[in-house]
């Protein structure tokens, strides 16, 4: 038999033993490695523009003593990415942007998993939606659209982000509002939907104003409506649908994720290290003022919150249109 003293000796040397030859992560404080930050979507749409707008904030404030590297993975409106991120399961080196089709996408297309699978870190702003054509399009007013549209239902082609996204919400509002018929068309994002409707493929799209306002500036394309309440200051000739005598008004939550099953202090960091982010003065400047959005600054537990009541404004608005029973 051994003394109590021999086997607290015991006991200590093989905890210590352990923790040097088990557990070499305690002694490598997160993050010590770079960071993926997954977009769910093509490069070019508003999830990927900030994500890359957060990396370089990010990274021009000093904020993480490691980079973000994003990862576009587009397919199954947001679901291939968003699958990945999922499969990383207690890896907290995964990140991935929050949009509309974060919701959208499991209600209308049953992907398996849905927002109460992810952890929530961060809710960052509000974006609206503008509904924009070519330069060259002998369409100029929302009324010359809707009035082809009775005419001719489905001539007008509205290209999208995904099939189940913001751009189909804000198409069947706009249908149901001005009794027509639209040819909705989804893409593998914003980027490629603009691409189409450039290259004479499409009639129309939208696009967040962030998107928009150098395609606007550039004089390449031209925005019929936006769907915020009120005219935006920056853009102050583009008329609102309300205005125009169609009530569609809509905005969508923009925010961030991680992978299910992480450690809490992981989350608090990361949490940190984006409201540092949000309260930056170079955030304001470089992101939410140009991109003409209202920002959030959400932590976990609020976010947590707002991707519940999202959730349940996307299923109403869903079951009013149709889309889902």
């Amino acid at each position: 038999m051994f003394s109590p003293r021999v086997w607290r000796g015991l006991a200590l040397g093989l905890v210590l033993g352990l923790l040097a030859a088990g557990t070499p992560a305690l002694s490598q404080p997160f993050p010590n490695r770079p960071i993926e930050f997954v977009v769910p979507f093509a490069a070019g749409g508003g999830s990927d523009l900030m994500a890359r707008a957060i990396a370089k904030t990010i990274a021009d404030e000093r904020l993480l003593p490691v980079p973000l590297i994003i990862s576009n993975r587009p397919g199954g409106s947001g679901a291939v990415g968003w699958a990945y991120v999922l499969g990383k399961r207690g890896d907290p080196y995964f990140l991935s942007t929050v949009s509309g089709s974060f919701w959208t996408t499991p209600l209308v297309l049953q992907a398996p998993f849905t927002y109460k699978d992810f952890t929530p870190v961060a809710g960052i702003a509000r974006d609206t939606f503008l509904f924009v054509v070519r330069t060259e399009s002998t369409y100029r007013t929302l009324r010359e659209i809707v009035e082809v549209s009775r005419r001719t239902p489905e001539l007008i082609s509205v290209g999208g982000s995904a099939a189940a996204s913001d751009d189909r919400v804000a198409t069947g509002l706009f249908q149901r509002a001005a009794n027509i018929r639209l040819n909705f068309i989804p893409f593998g994002g914003s980027g490629p939907a603009l691409t189409a409707m450039l290259g004479g493929h499409i009639s129309s799209t939208w696009l967040n104003p962030g998107e928009g306002l150098e395609q606007i500036k550039a004089g390449k394309v031209r925005a019929l409506g936006v769907t915020s309440p009120e005219r935006l200051g920056i853009l102050p000739d583009v008329p609102t649908f309300r205005e125009m005598g169609h009530d569609v008004v809509w905005e969508m939550f923009r925010g961030v994720v991680m992978a299910p099953g992480v450690p809490v202090e992981t989350v608090r960091y990361i949490n940190d290290v984006f409201q540092r982010m949000c309260r930056s003065t170079r955030w304001q400047k470089d992101y939410i003022e140009p991109n003409i959005l209202l920002p959030a600054c959400q932590g976990p537990e609020e976010f947590a919150r707002t991707l519940e009541s999202v959730h349940e404004r996307y299923r109403r608005v869903f079951q009013e249109l149709g889309v889902i029973r």
